[in-house]
């Protein structure tokens, strides 16, 4: 995976462009490949440097605080149910539809890794 460019420059690229270098003449001043045409697009287009609509990398989150604390309470009250069954009452409670395997992350979140019943 290629390095990530820091913003100072990227700035320094799109200043050196401002000042009339080459796309070649910056690439080599700066040590660069020619990959600085992305900065110079990105900068014409939206007058920033960083590409404000790249994502949050990791997985979605299907579930926030408030469906994770009522997932939790509902764990907490009913130690002896099974997944399907917490998937069932979570989708009532918070109106969220997701799979099991989604459902079992957020108790692996929540560090329930197992449940035991107790007898």
């Amino acid at each position: 995976m290629p390095k990530e460019v820091s913003a100072d420059l990227r700035w320094r690229v799109v200043y050196l462009y401002s000042h009339g270098l080459t796309i070649t003449d910056i690439a080599n001043t700066l040590y660069m490949t020619k990959s600085v045409v992305k900065i110079i697009n990105l900068y014409e287009k939206w007058a920033c440097v960083t590409n404000s609509f790249k994502g949050v990398p990791g997985r979605r989150r299907f579930f926030d605080r408030e469906d994770m604390r009522i997932l939790q309470n509902l764990v907490k009250d009913k130690v002896d149910w099974y997944l399907d069954e917490l998937l069932y009452e979570i989708e009532n409670h918070t109106g969220k539809r997701v799979s099991i395997s989604a459902l079992w992350r957020s108790l692996h979140c929540l560090g329930i890794t197992r449940k035991k019943v107790l007898q």
